[in-house]
């Protein structure tokens, strides 16, 4: 039901009450713009990763130099701090769907100034089960808007995750790794450059394994995009 009364709000451009300070807004999405300058920017960032760096005279960060990743950039302007934390949980964890157009704008605020250069874009995939227990991918919301929005195709269905893994938020980063090796399948990709999208990167483990796997079915080049990248 609030996801219907906000998308009436906008379209008949009534005024809308901001969901983080609660005050009466004319913007077309969820946030006003006062609250809007309360999300921190990353700025100075690892091109492979998006770790934040002490400047731009750095382009990959020390683990990035040791390890390079499976995927070949990643695409946030965010840090996941307050109050786009909060934002991202009710999205995610309390079917906050109303939120989707305001996040979306946010991974478009993280796009190069050229033309983005992906063939297509891959929600990151939920096992059936915790989708059963959400009721949707907030993965592949995003994928649809953006895809719609880039015009672009949203391929929903090239990948599946098979193994039902412990939360990731409960585990480190070596548990991470080890958690999802074979984790996921892919089917043929007619694609040479897909972009994964995703809400949040933490370690880069889910993307990396994902991206892995896809240049096993002949990928070139694989990036990531999210909303938010973990400090």
């Amino acid at each position: 039901m609030r996801t219907k009364i906000a998308s009436i709000t906008q379209k008949l451009a009534l005024p809308s009450v901001c969901v983080l300070c609660h005050q009466y807004h004319r913007e077309t999405i969820t946030i006003c713009k006062q609250c809007a300058t309360l999300l921190k920017p990353i700025g100075p960032a690892c091109s492979y990763c998006a770790l934040p760096l002490p400047d731009e005279q750095f382009l990959v960060c020390g683990h990035c130099l040791q390890e390079k990743p499976a995927f070949d950039r990643t695409l946030t302007h965010y840090r996941f701090e307050e109050p786009l934390r909060t934002l991202l949980h009710e999205f995610k964890y309390h079917e906050a769907l109303y939120l989707r157009n305001f996040l979306a704008k946010l991974m478009l605020d993280a796009l190069p100034k050229q033309v983005i250069q992906t063939q297509c874009l891959i929600p990151v995939p939920l096992h059936p089960k915790r989708l059963r227990q959400r009721g949707f991918n907030q993965a592949a919301e995003l994928s649809k808007l953006l895809a719609k929005q880039l015009k672009i195709p949203c391929e929903l269905r090239l990948c599946s995750k098979v193994i039902n893994t412990v939360p990731q938020v409960s585990v480190n980063s070596d548990e991470r790794r080890k958690n999802l090796r074979q984790a996921f399948r892919s089917k043929a990709i007619p694609y040479q450059q897909v972009t994964l999208v995703d809400d949040l990167v933490t370690t880069g483990s889910t993307a990396n394994e994902l991206a892995r796997i896809l240049k096993q079915e002949g990928v070139a080049r694989v990036d990531l995009w999210c909303c938010a990248r973990a400090v």
